[in-house]
């Protein structure tokens, strides 16, 4: 059995602020589990366990100001006694630490790293509270935690919080030196079986006498799931791919798929890059200029790939309109109805 203490995680830290614990009572707890959050006048930090064990007998709760040295819980090697003596709670501050007893002294490793920027590229100015992983994430992904700061999301952060980061716009220079914002761009991502597709083609030309390329079907069925999901009144395919010159397609979902639909000099609505004559199976171009679609194939499956940002739709538009597609390519007749 060992006792669990509020670290020293500062020279001149006399109290840490126990933010959460990351286990509960009774919960069973292995050498570098993360025991618990706690916040300094710094930064956050996550404290593990250095031995194996039952966490019991939690004495501090989340929000406490805990003296550094205080037992606020213990490791047992069963979780008989898992609740807390007399849950006390936190003593007073004392003007000075004194130095832990050897007796207290937990056998808990806390991990203590610098108090480095949040990132690399940031162009935050102020304190940004987080915790050590999310702070390593934000920095191996390329991330300013310090624009969540700027966007008045709450401290202290996590890696969940992450993921509102990456929705955020991207605040960046134009060659001119002007600030500009850049859209962030949103992917969606699914898979189809190719099978439905290959039988229609078959049974247009066997039974009709119909020659349907891929790229048409391609073409038609986004136009029309694209209309669906937007209830756009003109959709332009821009149908782009290896070796082939860009065509502009008006409505394509509006012409049979025997006959080429009509080339058009209006605006594209989206970008088409048929792969399936490629050894590529999806683009992931970051390009928001326009929103992105491809489709690749992949063994029996079709590989969708769908770039996006905010700024030409909302997501559950997109969801839609991929969703829509999958399930027109999966099922022509799903489209032709």
């Amino acid at each position: 059995m060992v006792d669990v203490i509020m670290p020293a995680l500062g020279m001149a830290q006399d109290t840490g602020k126990l933010l959460q614990w990351l286990k509960q009572p009774g919960d069973p707890v292995a050498v570098g589990d993360q025991l618990f959050e706690v916040e300094t006048d710094k930064s956050v930090m996550e404290v593990e366990a250095s031995e194996a064990g039952f966490l019991t007998q939690v004495s501090a709760s989340d929000g406490d100001e805990v003296p550094v040295g205080q037992v606020i819980a213990v490791i047992s090697a069963t979780a008989d006694n898992v609740v807390a003596a007399a849950a006390p709670k936190p003593a007073p501050v004392p003007d000075s630490v004194a130095e832990p007893q050897k007796t207290h002294v937990a056998p808990v490793a806390a991990t203590v790293p610098a108090a480095a920027p949040m990132s690399s590229t940031g162009a935050s100015t102020g304190r940004v509270l987080a915790s050590p992983k999310a702070k390593r994430l934000a920095k191996e992904q390329d991330l300013d935690l310090g624009a969540l700061a700027q966007a008045g999301h709450p401290q202290p952060y996590h890696v969940s919080d992450l993921e509102v980061l990456r929705s955020l716009p991207v605040i960046g220079a134009s060659p001119s030196g002007q600030t500009v914002i850049m859209v962030a761009t949103k992917q969606i991502t699914a898979r189809c079986p190719r099978q439905g597709s290959r039988d229609f083609i078959d049974w247009m030309e066997t039974d009709g006498a119909i020659t349907v390329v891929p790229t048409a079907i391609f073409a038609s069925f986004a136009a029309g799931a694209f209309r669906a999901a937007t209830e756009a009144a003109l959709v332009v395919v821009q149908v782009s791919g290896p070796d082939k010159d860009d065509v502009f397609l008006r409505n394509p979902d509006y012409s049979r798929l025997s006959v080429p639909a009509p080339e058009t000099d209006d605006d594209a609505t989206f970008v088409l890059h048929d792969l399936s004559d490629s050894f590529l199976t999806s683009l992931r171009l970051g390009d928001t200029t326009l929103p992105t679609l491809s489709i690749g194939a992949d063994g029996d499956s079709y590989a969708i790939t769908f770039e996006f940002s905010s700024e030409h739709m909302v997501d559950d538009q997109a969801i839609a309109f991929v969703s829509g597609l999958a399930r027109r390519l999966a099922d022509p007749l799903h489209h032709l109805v």
